[in-house]
């Protein structure tokens, strides 16, 4: 009798052990990432703050999950990316050269690009050559938007680094335009400089369009992608969402 009762209880110990295993195994603890790029994401004293943290949030309480959101310098974050299994890292551009290496999640955002005038500026700016008829357009000193204007021919472009000084050049009447970031990132920047939001005025012509997404491990099941790309496609769809944008164009002011 005593015998029997060993091996039921080891045969339960085995089977408990087997059980808490296999959980493991299917189990996948998430690893989100980003790195400092305002107002998207940033630290705001040691918090994680901006329009895609916030989203991210949003998605994490509909599928009920609550992972840790770390910050990282960006190539680093990419890095962890290529080398690293679970690993989140938002916010991205899904390039073609890009596309391949990751699995994505998104878009979480579909942001654009656009030329801006000074407030009062009588002008009408509707399409490329009319930018181009102008004598100075404040624009990034490298990436994606120099690039993509050099392209179009703008050769009227003064370059600078930082994007408050993009936006000075144009408030001070030293440049015609500005091409620099999103309509959610002129807020931003024209609140951190203490400017009222409509101190400048977009513009018809567009320079650019960039969805951002979540870029994921490879080694990330396929369940969980569509998981979260469910949860995120509701989230797009509720209320909560335009309220969360809206906060980056107009709450600060």
């Amino acid at each position: 009798m005593l015998g029997k009762m060993l091996i039921l209880l080891f045969a339960s110990i085995i089977s408990t052990f087997s059980n808490v295993s296999n959980a493991g195994a299917n189990s996948t603890e998430l690893q989100l990432i980003t790195e400092e790029w305002a107002p998207y994401n940033y630290l705001e004293g040691d918090k994680n703050s901006g329009f895609s943290v916030e989203v991210i949030r949003a998605v994490m309480q509909e599928l009920g999950e609550d992972h840790q959101i770390n910050v990282f310098p960006g190539a680093r974050g990419m890095l962890m990316l290529e080398n690293m299994p679970n690993v989140m890292n938002f916010s991205l551009f899904r390039t073609p050269e890009r596309e391949d290496k990751y699995k994505w999640i998104g878009p979480l955002s579909d942001e654009a690009v656009f030329f801006y005038k000074r407030k009062g500026d009588p002008r009408i700016f509707s399409s490329i050559n009319d930018i181009k008829a102008v004598k100075a357009v404040s624009a990034p000193a490298n990436g994606l938007v120099l690039s993509h204007a050099d392209k179009l021919g703008i050769s009227s472009i003064i370059k600078s680094h930082r994007k408050e000084h993009q936006l000075i050049l144009l408030l001070k009447g030293r440049v015609d335009l500005l091409v620099s970031v999103t309509p959610i990132g002129i807020s931003y920047y024209l609140n951190k400089m203490n400017y009222p939001v409509d101190s400048v005025v977009k513009t018809q012509v567009m320079l650019l369009k960039f969805p951002l997404y979540i870029a994921c491990s490879k080694e990330i099941p396929d369940s969980i992608i569509e998981k979260w790309q469910s949860a995120l496609d509701k989230v797009k769809s509720s209320a909560r969402y335009q309220q969360i944008y809206n906060k980056y164009l107009f709450d600060r002011y």
